[in-house]
């Protein structure tokens, strides 16, 4: 008896660190991914200023139906 409880701790203890640590990877991920789609977000910012600075229409996406 004594074996099992030893081993449901220890089962126990491994999938607490395995969650903490997916728990840790989806937090970095999404600190990430604001990051880069900020940036993005920045970068087409300053090409369409530059374009409408030189006289060029801006294009706009068409927005599907």
């Amino acid at each position: 008896m004594k074996k099992l409880t030893m081993w449901t701790r220890k089962s126990g203890q491994a999938l607490v660190e395995y969650a903490l640590v997916l728990a840790l990877i989806a937090i970095v991920a999404i600190i990430v991914v604001k990051t880069v789609g900020t940036q993005t977000a920045s970068t087409f910012d300053n090409i369409q200023s530059t374009m409408n600075a030189q006289g060029l229409p801006s294009v706009t996406p068409a927005t599907p139906s």
